[in-house]
């Protein structure tokens, strides 16, 4: 599987639906058991096939809306990048502290809903630097800069 856009998700990018700089965007942890499909909308459609189903739970990392383990990008920064012919965007890094939840297969980036998963929107899921298995100690998530790729690249080329 490679990083991905979530079609809904990409689309509300570009009509201002989903405001990166201004909306509460979260990074979540996910297992191996959910396959990432471009045309799935929310964290919970309540389906078989959900993130929410496949989050990760337990010390250091408690799952579903409003829980702690989803973590508010911050340091967040939209910019030009003539040169490779795209706008990306960029955010901080993201740690988890004393994690022992499970292997961790994917980070998920999702818009927060206002009362549950069901109105969280599903932005983009990466795979790349995973698994990661969580042992007790601390989780790092390292986000590229912009010079080496950034956390959502929208090419125009």
């Amino acid at each position: 599987m490679a990083d991905l856009l979530y079609n809904t998700g990409s689309s509300e990018l570009w009509d201002g639906t989903i405001d990166l700089l201004t909306d509460t965007i979260k990074g979540l942890l996910r297992d191996n058991t959910y396959t990432a499909d471009r045309d799935n909308d929310v964290v919970d459609a309540g389906g078989a096939n959900d993130v929410v189903d496949a989050e990760l739970s337990g010390t250091g990392y408690t799952g579903g809306w409003g829980g702690s383990g989803r973590k508010t990008l911050a340091s967040k920064a939209i910019a030009v990048d003539k040169t490779n012919d795209r706008s990306t965007f960029d955010c901080a890094d993201l740690v988890w502290t004393a994690i022992d939840a499970g292997t961790a297969a994917a980070l998920e980036i999702v818009k927060e809903g206002v009362s549950d998963d069901t109105t969280s929107r599903l932005i983009s899921s990466h795979d790349s630097g995973f698994p990661a298995a969580t042992n007790g100690g601390d989780l790092t998530v390292t986000i590229p800069t912009p010079a080496n790729g950034a956390l959502i690249n929208l090419a125009t080329a």
